[in-house]
């Protein structure tokens, strides 16, 4: 059986990372959400790091982003086997963003479906 866990070492952490995605980066949408990524050599660790960021503009109160923020980790937790075997195949690793969009609380139905398409998305782009 193959484990479902989030590891500390898939998250996206470093800060020239980060900046590297959002500057030189591709961007896939499927509103409510926006994936920001950049594809590189592979790394044996973790072939996808990953950050998930809802903005204090869009979503003021804590409680609705801490919410959002669980639903969205949970859409990419079960729907990374989309991405993972593309990423191997391919030899290569991805680090994205997914930022939130909406001003209003999305249900988990809707946010795993964009994740799927994105994350589909971004699979066909390593392919690529």
């Amino acid at each position: 059986m193959e484990s479902n866990k989030l590891y500390k070492r898939e998250k996206l952490c470093s800060r020239t990372a980060i900046d590297q995605a959002f500057a030189h980066g591709h961007s896939v949408m499927a509103y409510p959400l926006r994936a920001v990524y950049t594809l590189g050599e592979a790394r044996p660790e973790a072939p996808a790091r990953f950050m998930i960021t809802i903005p204090k503009k869009k979503m003021h109160r804590a409680v609705k982003r801490v919410l959002l923020r669980r639903r969205t980790r949970e859409a990419y937790r079960l729907n990374r086997p989309l991405l993972l075997p593309a990423l191997e195949q391919e030899g290569k690793s991805v680090d994205m963003a997914i930022v939130y969009l909406s001003t209003h609380v999305a249900p988990y139905a809707v946010i795993e479906e964009k994740m799927r398409d994105i994350l589909s998305r971004i699979a066909q782009a390593a392919h690529d």
